[in-house]
């Protein structure tokens, strides 16, 4: 019987992780890039929004002209026209002067402010009474106050949002500079496994992992291809996994990576072009007989065959590797603080991700621990978060405060 090398902590098993090359840069439509990762450092090409703009309908005036202007003791200017929308004014003001302005409109040569139009009132004629006082710069955007020429607006790895892909758009960016969309191959292995959309005869089981593996590297913005279905036959499962090399950036793998009689995943792995074992077991639960192999740059993932172990383990490698090929910023970890509901027992020298169900309590929260076994989906459906319990625990007492991870 194969037995597991040394078990490497998750932390050992991440760091390998980022020695995966991050992959080369592609030129994207802007509309076609939401999602997708920035390639390198985006600066502004010019000014935004270039001019000097009311934020208010009023009076583009001259801070020094109202100054001290108060209800019984008003401004009275000289109205000398009005700013049109989306054109520059073909006039400046001279002291004593104002104009009617809207909401984004240009200020002309001479002013600094603008008093909104409930601060004012007709006095006959051109003549204007305003009755508050401004200073330099009020109800303005300034011609570089979004953006100034030069500056980084955008860093590289950052995930494209729709806030960034307006402010792209704002200043003319045509293509995006992005990292290339990983690709992941996915293959199934095991006799007893059958396509999800047939009916499985006594000892039989659809085909689980695939399909939620798939949809979790979807999200992570990967490009997939399935590589079917593989016996328990090592000639096969080394002929598909070679296949698949020759179009994905990553060959995932589940099942078959125990360290029982019918593992061949490590061997096959390692015969492939320039094959290196890197990780063949993480002190992870649940997940421990995970693999983690490189063949040239390519990386070669082998995943627990229980559905939950194969997604606990996805969530925990594989998609930080996704992020990382895609050379992505670490996201922050979306999730809330919580009261355990009972205690979970750990063994200390494995990090223990146990699956909670969250629940209102009071201003807070409470996080109930499941128990379902890892073959059995129906307990991550269950479960809102995940709980981490560190190598060095020996487990979570109730009513202890914890980050519950949300399961997005």
């Amino acid at each position: 019987m194969k037995s597991f090398l040394t078990l490497k902590s998750v932390d050992e098993v991440l760091s390998l992780v980022k020695t995966f090359e991050p992959l080369e840069e592609e030129s994207v439509p802007l509309d076609d890039c939401a999602g997708r990762c920035l390639a390198r450092d985006w600066t502004a090409p010019e000014d935004l929004p270039g001019f000097d703009r009311s934020t208010v309908d009023g009076y583009a005036v001259r801070a020094r002209d109202v100054f001290g202007a108060q209800e019984g003791s008003p401004a009275l200017l000289e109205c000398v026209g009005d700013c049109p929308m989306g054109k520059a004014p073909d006039f400046s003001l001279a002291p004593g002067q104002t104009a009617r302005i809207l909401t984004g409109g240009m200020l002309p040569e001479g002013a600094d402010c603008v008093v909104m139009v409930e601060y004012s009132r007709p006095a006959g004629g051109s003549l204007v009474e305003l009755v508050r006082t401004q200073a330099p710069g009020d109800h303005v955007l300034e011609h570089d106050e979004d953006a100034a020429a030069g500056k980084t607006l955008i860093a590289a790895g950052r995930r494209l949002r729709p806030q960034e892909i307006g402010l792209l758009a704002a200043l003319g960016q045509v293509r995006v500079p992005v990292t290339r969309l990983p690709r992941v191959a996915i293959l199934s292995t095991g006799d007893e496994v059958v396509p999800f959309d047939e009916k499985p005869l006594p000892g039989q089981v659809r085909d689980v992992n695939s399909h939620s593996l798939a949809a979790l590297c979807r999200q992570e913005g990967a490009c997939v291809r399935f590589e079917g279905l593989v016996r328990d036959d090592v000639a096969k499962l080394e002929a598909s996994v070679r296949h698949a090399l020759d179009w994905a950036d990553v060959v995932l793998l589940s099942g078959g990576s125990s360290a029982g009689m019918r593992d061949h995943t490590v061997d096959i792995f390692l015969s492939m072009p320039g094959g290196e074992l890197l990780v063949h077991g993480a002190a992870i639960s649940p997940g421990k007989p995970f693999i983690l192999a490189r063949s040239g740059k390519k990386c070669l993932m082998g995943l627990p065959g229980h559905v939950s172990s194969a997604l606990v383990c996805a969530r925990v490698f594989l998609a930080p590797l996704l992020r990382h090929l895609q050379g992505m910023e670490e996201p922050v970890p979306a999730g809330v603080r919580a009261v355990l509901s009972r205690g979970v027992a750990s063994a200390q020298g494995r990090r223990d991700f146990i699956r909670v169900k969250l629940s209102r309590s009071g201003d807070g929260w409470t996080a109930e621990p499941l128990t379902a076994p890892s073959g059995l989906i129906s307990g991550l459906v269950e479960a809102d978060a995940l709980v981490v319990c560190p190598e060095n625990s020996e487990g979570l007492y109730a009513g202890q405060e914890v980050f519950a991870e949300l399961l997005r």
